[in-house]
Formats: C-alpha cells, structure tokens, sequence
C-alpha cells in the first residue's frame, strides 16, 4: 500500500511539514511505503481552464504537476493534504495544486483521503472544508474528520500535544479503512 503526502507550506521545517510526515511516520509503522511531496519545491503552473483534459484526459501542461506528482497521486491509495491556513483558507500551494486535478475526474475515486491544517486560529475549519471538498468531489473516502491544529511560531506545534495525537488517529484511521477498502476491491496491502 502507498500514501502520498502533500505539503503546501512555502517553508521547510514548519508545523505543518511537521505533522505531515509524523503522520507519514505512523503510516510506515504498518508497512505503508509513503511519499511526501512539498509543493513549493515544484513548478506547478496555475490551471488555466483549457478544457484540454475534457477532450484528451489529461492535462496540456507540460510541468511537474502533470510528470510527476500526478503519477504519484494515481498509485497512492492513502492521500493526505497538509496545509498552513492563509486568510481562513488553504495555502496558494494547495489551491493551484487542487485546481490542477481537475483533469483527474473519475481517477481518483475510492483513494482514502485525509486532512491537517495548521494556523493560529482563525479560518481553521474553512482551510479543512477546502480539503475535503476536493477530496469528496474526486469521490475519494472521508473516513476522518481531519486535524485543525493550532500553532503560529515554527517549531511550536511539537507542544501542541492534541494536534500529535491527533494526527496518530488520522493515519491510524486512514491505513484501517484503506486497507478494508483495497482488499475488498482485490488489492494486496
């Protein structure tokens, strides 16, 4: 079994890197090859609504997007969304990022698919209905609420001993449903 994570920080070494890859971690523990890709390390162009994919099933866009984070995202069947809140929303990193699987449709169905945001506070739950909005219109399973933690100050969220624990649950819950879901459909775990 595979998960992918994807990073929408701009920074390396933030809260949001940080609960990603301990849920990354977790999911190793049970035999999940796992992939973290950072987003910001990626020429990821803008969608520019072309409906090329509509025609031809993928997208004209010649970038990493379309070479190598899309591959990724089809031979996953974990996929969590990890992003820091930017004015009650996901990162610009996200956002291009969850435009960009519109050429996906029908592709990504029945993948697991989790949530974490990270913010001070405000617009927390907003950035997390972002996330699972994209993941419930690729008809990808929601088995989790996600995890809305708090943390401003880079380094701060390793005190924030719910979010951790939290984010143990996520990956918990997601390796438990993906591997109900791939062994129903005949997929070795």
């Amino acid at each position: 079994m595979k998960a992918l994570g994807i990073c929408g920080s701009p920074r390396r070494g933030g809260n949001t890197e940080y609960l990603l890859r301990l849920a990354l971690k977790e999911l190793e523990q049970w035999g999940v090859e796992t992939k973290e890709v950072f987003l910001a390390e990626y020429d990821i162009k803008p969608c520019t609504s072309c409906r090329y994919c509509v025609d031809h099933g993928q997208c004209c866009i010649d970038d990493d997007m379309s070479n190598t984070i899309v591959p990724w995202l089809l031979s996953s069947q974990i996929v969590i969304v990890a992003s820091p809140v930017y004015f009650n929303n996901v990162s610009s990193y996200v956002k291009v990022f969850i435009d960009r699987t519109w050429c996906l449709r029908g592709r990504l169905k029945d993948k697991v698919g989790g949530g974490i945001v990270v913010g001070r506070g405000y617009g927390l739950e907003s950035a997390l209905t972002a996330i699972h909005s994209f993941m419930l219109k690729h008809e990808m399973i929601l088995c989790h609420r996600g995890v809305p933690a708090t943390a401003f100050e880079k380094g701060e969220i390793v005190h924030n001993k719910k979010a951790v624990n939290d984010v143990k649950k996520l990956a918990k819950r997601l390796y438990e449903v993906a591997n109900i879901v791939f062994s129903e459909l005949g997929y070795s775990s």
